[in-house]
């Protein structure tokens, strides 16, 4: 019979590994201020637009820029979190980087093992180990 198991993605904490989470961490950091600097800059126009339409215009539009800019501030907050948690990271420990989900036949008198805790281990974007094959 086969069944379809969840298998968790691990990576083996380098040097490079590190650097490379860090640098992409930084880039989306990057990106993310300045989508908060286009949404103070395109907030401004909204009001100017919305003060033609009245009271109500104004608050909608304002409500609006505020919301966007919460969770860009939300994210920048997971981000800035992540950077240090990846920054005190041990070189040689493992990291879960994701799911996936496989399938595997099992018939009976298999090992229970087999569908749970299944893992695929990697260093430096290259596959060192499966686990519970």
């Amino acid at each position: 019979m086969l069944v379809k198991r969840t298998i968790t993605l691990k990576a083996v904490v380098t040097p490079e590994f590190q650097q490379e989470m860090l640098r992409d961490l930084a880039n989306t950091l990057q990106r993310l201020e300045l989508e908060l600097q286009q949404i103070e800059f395109q907030g401004k126009r909204l009001l100017l637009e919305a003060e033609k339409q009245g009271h109500q215009q104004v608050l909608a539009a304002k409500q609006q820029i505020e919301q966007e800019k919460e969770k860009r501030l939300e994210m920048r907050g997971r981000l800035r979190q992540k950077m240090e948690e990846v920054k005190n990271w041990e070189i040689g420990s493992e990291v879960v980087q994701g799911m996936l989900e496989g399938w595997v036949e099992i018939k009976t008198g298999d090992s229970i093992a087999r569908l749970l805790g299944a893992e695929i281990v990697t260093a430096n974007g290259k596959v060192v180990e499966l686990r519970h094959e």
